[in-house]
């Protein structure tokens, strides 16, 4: 063979091997939200603060864990589970996302931290 062949195919290689290695980067980087408690899709609230009041509310039993379960179904969007979703950032409670699948595309919020895989 001669050496321009052999560059060439060197190059070829190298180009298929950095393909192949993004493609894996690419599929290791998204997530899936995942249901709980027998449930079908994840409530996905607008920002932390109103995660945190909900929580708080639901927390303390009672009429206020009664509002703070009316305010989830209002405050929140459904979102089904096993929707791909970008991780924008991660606390203790919960986790930034972005939706990256479905009739909810595009859409951000703030989840549980249990509900992303």
């Amino acid at each position: 063979m001669a050496k321009t062949q052999v560059d060439c195919r060197i190059v070829k290689i190298a180009g298929a091997a950095a393909l192949i290695a993004s493609l894996i980067g690419i599929a290791g980087c998204t997530h899936k939200l995942v249901a709980r408690g027998g449930e079908t899709t994840v409530n996905v609230f607008s920002s932390k603060k109103d995660f945190e009041n909900v929580m708080s509310m639901k927390s303390r039993g009672g009429a206020e864990g009664i509002v703070g379960g009316l305010g989830e179904t209002f405050m929140t969007k459904q979102v089904a589970g096993n929707t791909p979703v970008k991780i924008l950032s991660s606390d203790s409670e919960g986790t930034d996302i972005q939706v990256l699948e479905g009739p909810n595309a595009g859409l951000r919020g703030y989840v549980a931290k249990d509900n992303v895989d």
